[in-house]
């Protein structure tokens, strides 16, 4: 027995949901083993439709036995059928490559010959694989928006009515066996069993009684294992000839409402039916006058020739291959179906046919087309679409009923796009987009299904572009859409994804609309975050085809600019409305912008291609022409978006290096637009320092070589221009050179000029809240240069603020200014002293007391910053700052402290002197830390001392302070380093002199 039919089977006894997953054991699932390939049919029901009525016959055939048994059962329910919701199926799998070879055009209708794989045929029912299922990206967009459900099968005989508990047996010729015991009889009593059944349908019983033995039988039919044994056995044949020659209508009825429910029922069918009639049986069973014979020949016939659709493309599959052992390899009878079967089937469809008759008609066409194989084509026919289209517009139908005339439509434009044409012209496109608004959920799914193939297969359908025009006026159209994909189910919102994309890849005109909408992209992101499951499969395959979008979008916009310009087309060109002036493309580029905007599109947008277009326009912009400043805004926008993550930079470098920076700079230059101004430096600016800052790319000699030329060629003479722009350009233009400078792009010889280095130290002068990082550095370095005259830094008159920098930057605890700032101190501090002797000062802080070093400087004092001397009143803040936890800020610091005192020993002197209590605590907090900070301290206060007694200073000195001073000092003369030990002797000797002291 088929597992999955035996487990459906057992759900639906239990009055169970097919969609409920199966539970962790199965009672007798290790006996059952499938010995083939065949498919499985794995039917699953509606829980609010007949499902819920079919139970085993054995469980009640037995006490009923004395009851007599209604001779109308068959009609009792039926008329019920007609309102039965028709659910899909449960989740179910179908290889891709089973579902997804379409049929390219509708065929003629021809005999279909199903070979049977073996001598016992199992029922098969396709398994769909979604991309969601194995994890796989869809390799096209066709295969992304189909789900498992879309291509789900229902039974389409109806399931017997009637409460079971109650149904009796009153009077039959043999004793009537529960199924739980017919089906554990031995072969011999089985043969007998079924022969008594045999005489009595034979016999010259009463229709009452005839009707009882079949009601019996419909009870069996209930439980799979004995519907196997009657459907594969001699009483099939009996009812197949009962059928044909019987002259009762009542009992030809029941003859076929039984053969339906045994087939529907049966897990294994024999290849001798198909040499037994019933076929042919049931395809004459349609053209009686008898409304109920034809609806139970069709439902029958449906479920057969669905049986046989599945077992003709199992059958290719298995035909190359090895054939297992288990098998019996002796063929059987071959299924043949011609068309004259087929055609009875489809003209059921036309208007004025019984309703349910049509239902059950529909059920066949909708199973059928489930498949994909030849079979579809024997229904793709121009009548046959036009009879769908004529159901699903009958506002008289059951809604049940319109929408699997619709499913059968989706279908069969699923494996044939010609059938899709033919749908269209009797289907408006519009209405059909309508009814995703006011529909229900099932209606949704399969119109987005019915629509994404018309717009994927949109170039073989005539009118394609008429009907999209026609959505235009559709107000609902967008906030619609967006609405399906934020609340909608995950079905109907990856389905409602991939229309919107299919959408605006046939029409450009959409893309505004829907890509300018924050509410869609951000929904989109949201959904992104999914890492499985059918909405990612729909997600990845939207953002994969809207991305391809862009480059599209680019070239049509640098063509509409290339014509206005008078210049050649380059490439092909994609006709749009109105694209006489740039202006009628301009609306794309917002698009585009916002796609950078989004976390889902960023990453597919931003292609080597689409930065070589990029490039492309911004060279074409170096031209003025008509509406110019137009695009140039959105298109330093899209730059800037495109060049937010630095990887994007690294790894197209060349195309910058090349391409990008030599525009910018040239838009930059008499552009009147401040904004354009300020956007083309901070790209150039953002480019050029992730250049930089990656350390795989500053040895590259190409790169450095690329940049200095450009550095020397566009940014040096511009600097001047940006240096006196509106804020912030100055700020980013100071930035950028400073770190030209850094990595010698740029000598700071290049920009020695009594304008340029005014401007640069002009931050000094106003707000220091306003300072930068690259605002010192840059003074830093000149103030540094050898070419450097100290006279014209005497002449700018800002010690005294860069003495108060240092105060606000370490009051404020700015912890990265204080670095630089103490570096732009040292370096005024050098100019009057001398690079060579204030490096021999820092190594030999002894040279600091040494008379003969003094004079050797003397001469030096003429060249010293005249207003140097300002500093000494932020001794106070310098000898805080040694107390910095950084080493290398309290380095320094301490060298500050010392080469101050030689550049202006006066006013530096009185300034450590005045702070000797912050000296005699610094000194403390010292003595356990490193020696060269102690050692340049005590040679600063000995050198302090001996200016005090050599100058005649008036100071009030602390005496507490000294005393501290002078017990440190002692201890200080034990140290083991010998530096710091004769630092500390030379202190006290000096300390000695003073006259509070002595």
């Amino acid at each position: 027995m088929s597992r999955i039919a035996k487990r459906n089977l057992q759900r639906e006894k239990a009055k169970e949901n097919y969609r409920r997953p199966p539970t962790e054991t199965d009672e007798n699932e290790a006996e059952v083993k499938i010995e083939n390939n065949d498919m499985e049919l794995d039917f699953g029901e509606n829980p609010e439709g007949d499902a819920p009525d079919d139970n085993d016959g054995s469980d009640n055939a037995g006490s009923k036995a004395d009851e007599k048994h209604r001779t109308q059962g068959t009609d009792g329910d039926e008329e019920n059928c007609i309102n039965q919701a028709d659910m899909l199926m449960d989740e179910c799998s179908v290889k891709p490559d089973t579902l997804l070879k379409a049929e390219q055009n509708c065929s003629e209708n021809l005999d279909v010959v199903a070979t049977p794989p073996s001598f016992c045929m199992r029922k098969a029912r396709p398994k769909i694989t979604s991309g969601a299922a194995t994890g796989s990206e869809p390799s096209n967009i066709f295969e992304a928006f189909w789900h498992p459900t879309d291509l789900a099968v229902k039974p389409v005989m109806p399931s017997k009515k009637g409460d079971k508990a109650t149904e009796t047996i009153s009077v039959l010729p043999f004793e009537a066996l529960p199924a739980a015991d017919y089906i554990k009889l031995p072969r011999e009593q089985v043969n007998a069993f079924n022969s008594q059944i045999i005489q009595s349908l034979n016999g010259s019983f009463q229709v009452s009684e005839k009707q009882n033995i079949i009601r019996y039988l419909e009870l069996l039919s209930m439980n799979s294992d004995a519907a196997n044994i009657i459907t594969n056995g001699p009483v099939m044949s009996l009812l197949i000839k009962m059928l044909r020659l019987s002259k009762t209508s009542v009992l030809r009825v029941q003859v076929a409402s039984l053969m339906g429910l045994l087939i529907r029922y049966s897990t294994i069918l024999d290849a001798e039916l198909a040499s037994s009639g019933i076929i042919n049986a049931l395809s004459d069973g349609l053209r009686d006058r008898h409304d109920k014979l034809r609806r139970f020949c069709m439902a029958t016939l449906g479920e057969l020739l669905f049986y046989i659709s599945t077992q003709s493309d199992q059958d290719s599959k298995e035909s190359n291959a090895e054939e297992s052992p288990m098998k019996d390899n002796k063929s059987g009878a071959l299924w043949q179906v011609p068309s004259a079967v087929i055609a009875p089937v489809s003209s059921i469809l036309r208007k004025g046919e019984d309703d349910l008759a049509q239902l059950y008609a529909l059920r066949t066409v909708d199973n059928i087309c489930s498949q994909g194989t030849d079979w579809t084509s024997r229904f793709a026919s121009q009548d046959a679409i036009g009879h769908l289209c004529y159901i699903y517009k009958a506002t008289g139908k059951q809604e049940n009923t319109r929408l699997i005339a619709i499913s059968c439509l989706s279908r069969l434009a699923r494996f044939s796009s010609s059938c899709t044409h033919l749908t269209l012209e009797k289907l408006s496109f519009k209405d059909i987009v309508c009814t995703l608004f006011k529909g229900n959920p099932r209606e949704q799914q399969i119109s987005l299904n019915l629509l994404n193939s018309a717009l994927v297969n949109s170039h073989t359908i005539p009118n394609m572009n008429r009907y999209i025009q026609s959505l235009t006026e559709e107000k609902q159209l967008v906030p619609g859409l967006i609405s399906l994909i934020e609340q909608g189910s995950d079905i109907l919102r990856g389905k409602t994804l991939l229309f919107v994309a299919l959408l605006c890849k046939n029409s450009r005109r959409w893309l505004p609309q829907f890509f300018c909408n924050a509410k869609l992209l951000s929904a989109v992101d949201r959904l992104g975050k999914e890492k499985d499951g059918f909405i990612h499969q729909c997600t990845v395959a939207f953002v994969q085809l809207v991305a391809l979008l862009v480059p599209g979008i680019l070239d049509t916009v640098s063509s509409d600019i290339q014509q206005v310009m008078g210049g050649k087309r380059h490439g092909p060109i994609t006709a749009l409305t109105g694209r006489a002036h740039p202006k009628s493309t301009i609306h794309l580029f917002p698009v585009i912008l916002h796609l950078l905007g989004s976390v889902s599109f960023n990453h597919r947008v931003v292609t080597s291609q689409v930065l070589l277009q990029l490039a492309n326009l911004t060279k074409i912009l170096e031209t003025p022409f008509q509406a110019r400043d137009d695009f140039q805004m959105i298109l330093l926008r899209v730059l800037e978006a495109a060049m937010e993550e630095s990887s994007v930079i690294l790894m197209e470098h060349k195309i910058f290096t090349s391409r990008f920076l030599l525009s910018l700079f040239i838009l930059y230059k008499g552009n009147k637009d401040c904004d354009a101004r300020f956007l083309c430096l901070k790209i150039l600016s953002d480019v050029m320092i992730v250049i930089f800052s990656d350390s795989s790319l500053t040895p590259d000699e190409q790169t450095l070589a690329d940049l200095k030329t450009i550095s020397h060629k566009y940014f040096l003479p511009l600097y001047p221009s940006f240096a006196e722009d509106e804020d912030p350009i100055p700020m980013y233009a100071q930035k950028l050179l400073v770190m030209l400078v850094e990595h010698d792009c740029v000598k700071v010889s290049d920009i020695l000029n009594e304008a340029t280095v005014s401007q640069c130290f002009d931050f000094l002068l106003g707000d220091l809240s306003n300072a930068n990082v690259s605002n010192v550095k840059l003074c830093f370095a000149l103030a540094s240069a050898p070419d450097m005259d100290s006279s014209f830094l005497s002449q700018l008159q800002v010690v005294r603020r860069i003495g108060t920098l240092v105060e606000f930057v370490t009051a404020k605890d700015m912890d990265g200014f204080l670095e630089p700032t103490l570096e732009l101190c040292r370096a005024f501090i050098i100019c009057g002293i001398g690079s060579s002797r204030s490096t021999a000062l820092t190594k030999e802080h002894a040279l600091l007391v040494d008379s003969a070093f003094n004079m050797s400087i003397a001469v030096d004092q003429q060249s010293c910053i005249m207003d140097i001397c300002d500093l000494g009143g932020s001794m106070g803040i310098f000898l805080e700052v040694v107390g910095n936890s950084d080493p290398h800020i309290s380095d320094l610091a301490s060298d500050c402290v010392v080469l101050l005192l030689k550049a202006a020993p006066r006013e530096a002197t009185m300034g450590l002197l005045t702070n000797l209590p912050k000296l005699s605590a610094l000194l403390d907090s010292l003595k356990h830390g490193v020696s060269l900070q102690l050692t340049r301290l005590l040679y600063s206060l000995a050198f302090s001392c001996r200016q005090y007694l050599a100058q005649g200073m008036i100071l009030s000195i602390s005496v507490p302070a000294l005393m501290r001073v002078e017990a440190l000092v002692s201890a200080f003369k034990g140290s083991h380093d010998s530096c710091l030990a004769d630092a500390a002797s030379y202190l006290g000797a000096e300390l000695q002199r003073l006259p509070c002291c002595g």
